[in-house]
């Protein structure tokens, strides 16, 4: 190939790249403009949090305890607390997955989310909070949005036993009563359900804040301790039923 033939082709090929940039960054525009007029978290509800995230784990699903009877705990950051002290407390017995994310119940992504480790393996017990990330959403349209989660986790897993657990007290007491009221709603939904409850709130709530309180919503080792202690000892006493 001759040194012009070099030339030409390479002129073409860097004008291929803007006119496909150009066309990448137009078609980005339009979807960014349609997001934003179609975003699934309409304006009445709690719209996106500046970072929204999802962590989930599955242990032993290949090894020699593969055939143990397995929980899934479902969550947000207080679950990633206590997951850890939760394993340990059913090591041997029980197989442990979690799912946390901050995604409120309302955006059809949590759906979709929840749904995904759903179907990813038979659980004997689904360990179910949802309220912390839930404190702006209207508390009518947090219900459906729990209801609804409720609904899936029956369809997806009608062989497990669903416990419902409600959200922790937070170090600020305006917001502690939001999550009371969210608890209330939570634990009537659940009811007509008959949906039992684990109640972390009536456990954490007496505790000294400013000692047992490491920010607003998280606590230190010896609170995730006995979250995890009490979560350990609901599921076994689900799974015995």
């Amino acid at each position: 190939m001759t040194v012009e033939k070099q030339a030409v082709n390479a002129i073409e090929s860097k004008a291929r790249y803007i006119l496909a940039t150009l066309a990448l960054g137009a078609l980005l525009a339009a979807n960014g403009a349609r997001a934003d007029e179609n975003c699934p978290v309409s304006e009445n509800l709690r719209g996106h949090e500046n970072i929204e995230w999802s962590r989930g784990y599955a242990y032993h699903l290949t090894d020699a305890k593969k055939d143990l009877p397995r929980v899934l705990l479902v969550g947000d950051s207080i679950c990633c607390g206590y997951e850890g002290n939760v394993r340990r407390h059913l090591e041997g017995k029980v197989n442990v997955s979690y799912w946390a994310s901050s995604y409120c119940v309302t955006s059809p992504n949590y759906l979709k989310l929840l749904s995904f480790y759903l179907d990813e393996a038979e659980y004997a017990v689904v360990h179910f909070n949802n309220g912390l990330h839930s404190l702006k959403t209207p508390d009518d349209d947090w219900e459906k949005g729990f209801a609804a989660a409720l609904d899936l986790i029956r369809k997806k897993q009608p062989k497990a036993k669903l416990v419902w657990c409600s959200s922790t007290p937070l170090a600020d007491a305006a917001m502690t009563e939001k999550v009371k009221k969210l608890n209330e709603r939570g634990r009537k939904v659940a009811g007509k359900r008959g949906i039992p409850e684990n109640d972390l709130f009536a456990l954490l709530d007496p505790l000294d804040r400013k000692q047992n309180w490491t920010d607003k919503f998280h606590h230190k080792p010896s609170v995730r301790g006995k979250t995890g202690q009490q979560v350990a000892e609901t599921i076994l006493k689900h799974l015995g039923n």
